[in-house]
């Protein structure tokens, strides 16, 4: 973050923005002249920095660049004595008149120190910042120091801020824990695209105007613009002449601005049962996709954020990991779980002292590891009814290709797959992913005949680009001796 006197603005119609930067000429200039400075003493680059601002009208931006800079930078003291010992040594001997006398203090502090008149000299303020030497710059791009710049001057701006209306899509989990660690009050509402809000304040601004929560607000910017999508709004209380104004700032991830994002961990999971649970439930494939803490639900004056999502069809449903916890926790969590606006499943472990009754709902209990089928026989409910309303819709198709690909066909007929396996095809059948008239199988048993010879067999199958499971279809099926497949044989009528 940057102070307040390096905070540059542009002020329109009632609304406050910072002036970011774009351009990194100013980045490129500065970070050749830090590494320019390298052994050199911190005093003789702030000169140099000095001189650069005096030629140039943006004295702001280049010394708030500069601060950054000096984040990124090593110093080290050039000399190896302590100076605190030095001065104090020298202090003792009192008060210096003339050069003969300093030449004498200096002489008797070399002998008591075993060194030479130089060292003595360099020791004296060696532990003073602007002393110190510049060891190294950590390497940081012009784009990077940029992205910091604008960053921080959205911070600085934000101390002056009264409320903070925020919207984001993800990352809830970690905003909500910045909200409450920085104990600050927030209400949540939905905006007329269905979004989730969050009206942040502090407890003093109900009544009057306060600066207090301006801080916070700068600290829990780096984990906004974490989030995939976001938006901002604040109302900033600044200085217009001698009076004191309210202007609007606003502030979105589609807009052309550089921010730097600090790393969080969004990516670690509360618990390794919910890492293995999302693992697991990866690897099934179900046609579902889950999301990690999708959203917000309101409860009452408070908010939940189920664990996992489920989405298809258009459709979302929300799972709730309920593990290890204290005996007033669970009693909160099911409080909250009652009162959600939508209904959440709960994976319960089996080891709490809760049943089934307690939870509104679906529950589903644990031992070590969230099972995988009954969250898959859940889902299948809701795959089922969107199937047959789909079927229901769409009746019978019409089919003129002897072989076809399910998925092609599927999408010819804007259906999905589901829907077109289960569908009544007039002379057709679906064989793994094809869908074949009887008229072309019938060609297939003719072409097989009394051919018995399973590799010939499998051969006339394979050129016709269907899978073993076309034989049920035409009579014929596969004896096996063993695990080994021997010969094809006529099934009976």
């Amino acid at each position: 973050m940057l102070s307040k006197d390096l905070l540059v603005v542009i002020k329109r119609k009632g609304t406050i923005r910072p002036k970011y930067l774009q351009n990194i000429e100013f980045a490129e200039l500065l970070i050749s002249l830090f590494n320019k400075f390298k052994g050199k003493k911190y005093k003789v680059l702030q000169e140099e920095l000095k001189t650069f601002e005096q030629e140039s009208k943006d004295y702001k931006v280049i010394r708030g660049l500069s601060n950054l800079l000096e984040q990124n930078c090593e110093f080290e003291i050039k000399s190896t004595l302590d100076a605190i010992k030095v001065r104090s040594f020298l202090f003792e001997k009192g008060i210096v008149t003339n050069d003969t006398e300093r030449t004498q203090i200096i002489e008797q502090a070399c002998d008591f120190f075993n060194t030479l008149k130089e060292e003595i000299e360099n020791a004296f303020f060696s532990d003073l910042p602007e002393e110190n030497l510049l060891k190294n710059l950590r390497r940081i791009s012009p784009i990077d120091l940029i992205k910091k710049y604008n960053l921080s001057l959205t911070q600085t701006l934000l101390f002056n801020a009264l409320e903070l209306v925020i919207s984001i899509e993800s990352n809830y989990q970690q905003i909500f824990r910045q909200i409450n660690y920085l104990g600050l009050m927030y209400e949540v509402e939905k905006n007329e695209n269905e979004r989730f809000e969050i009206k942040i304040t502090g407890p003093a601004s109900l009544f009057k105007k306060t600066k207090k929560y301006g801080t916070s607000f700068a600290k829990l910017l780096n984990y906004v613009i974490n989030a995939d999508k976001w938006s901002l709004s604040a109302k900033i209380e600044m200085k217009w002449g001698n009076e004191q104004k309210i202007y609007d700032f606003k502030l979105n991830s589609s807009d052309s601005i550089l921010l730097h994002k600090n790393k969080t961990e969004i990516d670690d999971f509360d618990s390794e049962v919910e890492a293995q649970f999302y693992k697991d439930f990866k690897l099934y494939n179900s046609g579902w996709e889950i999301k990690r803490e999708p959203t917000i639900i309101r409860t009452k004056n408070y908010i939940t954020i189920p664990d996992f999502g489920f989405y298809k069809y258009g459709q979302e449903i929300f799972l709730e990991v309920v593990g290890f916890w204290t005996p007033e926790y669970i009693k909160k969590k099911i409080w909250k779980l009652k009162n959600a606006e939508t209904k959440i499943m709960v994976a319960v472990n089996q080891n709490l002292n809760c049943e089934q009754e307690d939870f509104p709902g679906e529950v589903i209990f644990y031992e070590e590891r969230i099972p995988i089928k009954p969250i898959i026989k859940i889902l299948k409910k809701i795959d089922d009814m969107h199937i047959k309303a789909e079927i229901d819709k769409v009746k019978t198709v019409e089919i003129t290709e002897d072989i076809v690909s399910i998925e092609e066909k599927a999408k010819e007929l804007n259906v999905r797959v589901e829907v077109l396996k289960k569908l009544k095809l007039n002379n057709h059948h679906v064989i793994g992913d094809k869908i074949v008239s009887q008229n072309y199988l019938q060609q297939i048993k003719e072409e097989i005949g009394e051919e018995d010879n399973y590799k010939k067999v499998i051969r006339i199958i394979s050129e016709r680009n269907l899978t073993l499971s076309a034989l049920d279809y035409i009579g014929y099926k596969i004896e096996w001796k063993g695990l080994v497949p021997v010969k094809i044989i006529t099934t009976p009528n």
